[in-house]
């Protein structure tokens, strides 16, 4: 009889895990999956494998020890090779987080990195993904949680909006007042947006602003304001309005103020309805709460 090695996988995380539940998390796959080609495999013994219990535990049955017996040293073969997967990640298995590369760079995605990696359950790591990347990064696994400003919408997907990110006023480090910066005091000088969003949502944003009695203004890219932001003294404009990046610290000549105006960038996190890590939804919740929390705001966190 043949067997394929995803049904020794499934087999030896079965015997090892206990539940379908564990085992799907082992393997990164869903419970489905699991169960699915445990069925196959007891269609092709003709045999039962694992008996299930109300609590979602599986019990192996005389069959599946014998199996487990008589395929030892195979099944210990794949144990080993399981054993060195789990020694990559003894930190904890991977949590892949993806966003584009200027939200990422913001002290608001920082605030989210931090939070999920004290998690001892994962590693965590980052993906770049693009704007028209998103829905197919988190179909294929590529990445497990995926944030953005414009949301990804798809019927496995599950999209939950979390705090917005908050903007600064971004000016020359000289300044003495640590007061919010008013509209008012935006239309003396001469400014610019920021954007790490779609152009409508940034001129939507942009317009919000003026119309609260900011002046004009215009729009810039992220490394447009990277690069003023370097050498802002010698650049044309006095200020631009930005989320704070969470490298603002190697900006020593710029200062960091509140805009003092209800303007900012929307956040959405996606990730599968059915998903092999079963408690994205409690995780999503807990970084949610992380960043409405006002003891731990973002403000206070970065000042």
């Amino acid at each position: 009889m043949h067997f394929d090695p995803e049904q020794l996988r499934v087999f030896s995380a079965l015997m090892t895990e206990g539940s379908t539940s564990r085992a799907s998390l082992e393997l990164r796959t869903s419970r489905s999956n699991v169960r699915r080609i445990w069925q196959n495999l007891e269609e092709q013994l003709g045999e039962s494998l694992f008996l299930t219990r109300d609590n979602g535990e599986t019990e192996p049955t005389t069959a599946a020890r014998r199996l487990d017996r008589e395929m030892n040293s195979l099944l210990e073969e794949v144990r080993r090779f399981e054993a060195t997967i789990r020694k990559i990640h003894q930190n904890g298995r991977v949590l892949r987080l993806g966003a584009d590369r200027n939200l990422f760079n913001t002290g608001h995605f920082g605030r989210i990195f931090n939070t999920l990696r004290h998690d001892p359950r994962f590693r965590i790591s980052f993906l770049e993904v693009g704007a028209d990347e998103g829905k197919a990064a988190v179909e294929s696994g590529a990445c497990d949680l995926l944030f953005s400003i414009e949301g990804v919408p798809g019927r496995r997907l599950e999209s939950r909006e979390l705090p917005p990110m908050a903007l600064d006023v971004a000016c020359f480090r000289d300044r003495e007042d640590p007061s919010p910066v008013q509209p008012e005091e935006l239309s003396n000088w001469s400014w610019s947006l920021a954007t790490i969003t779609g152009e409508n949502r940034a001129l939507d944003t942009l317009n919000r602003i003026r119309k609260s009695g900011g002046g004009e203004g215009h729009l810039c890219s992220q490394h447009h304001f990277m690069r003023w932001a370097e050498n802002a003294k010698s650049a044309e404009e006095d200020a631009v309005v930005c989320v704070r990046p969470v490298s603002f610290r190697r900006l020593p000549q710029v200062t960091f103020l509140p805009l003092g105006v209800e303007a900012s960038y929307p956040l959405n996190v996606s990730y599968l309805k059915q998903h092999p890590y079963e408690f994205l939804e409690t995780m999503v919740g807990h970084v949610d709460r992380a960043l409405k929390s006002p003891e731990n705001g973002l403000r206070s966190s970065e000042s």
